[in-house]
């Protein structure tokens, strides 16, 4: 299942404390990317923070990923999380009409 974690700082947090992990957060994040579990990671303009989508088996294996990080593990941020879900929207499209060439079996 993927996840969907976006941080935040958390009330009173000043940039220097964040400043002096940002190696090691950016060494803990590679090294869940090294694993499997960090999928992606992206900025996220309109606020402060970033999002990252998680593989995990749960919210609460994903949470645990999480604490891995410096900059939560020292109290700075939060991570909000939700699960993410293949869209099913397509399937009332294409209910009764043609089927793309890989759901019939073949290429054409």
């Amino acid at each position: 299942m993927q996840v969907l974690a976006l941080s935040r700082r958390l009330p009173g947090t000043a940039p220097e404390p964040l400043a002096a992990l940002a190696e090691a957060e950016a060494r803990a994040a590679w090294a869940l990317h090294l694993a499997g579990v960090l999928r992606s990671a992206h900025l996220c303009p309109e606020r402060v923070g970033a999002a990252v989508v998680l593989e995990c088996d749960s919210l609460e294996q994903a949470r645990a990923h999480l604490r891995t990080l410096p900059m939560y593990a020292a109290g700075l941020i939060d991570f909000e999380l939700t699960r993410l879900l293949p869209y099913t929207g397509w399937q009332a499209l294409f209910a009764s009409g043609p089927q793309p060439a890989a759901a019939r079996g073949g290429r054409g």
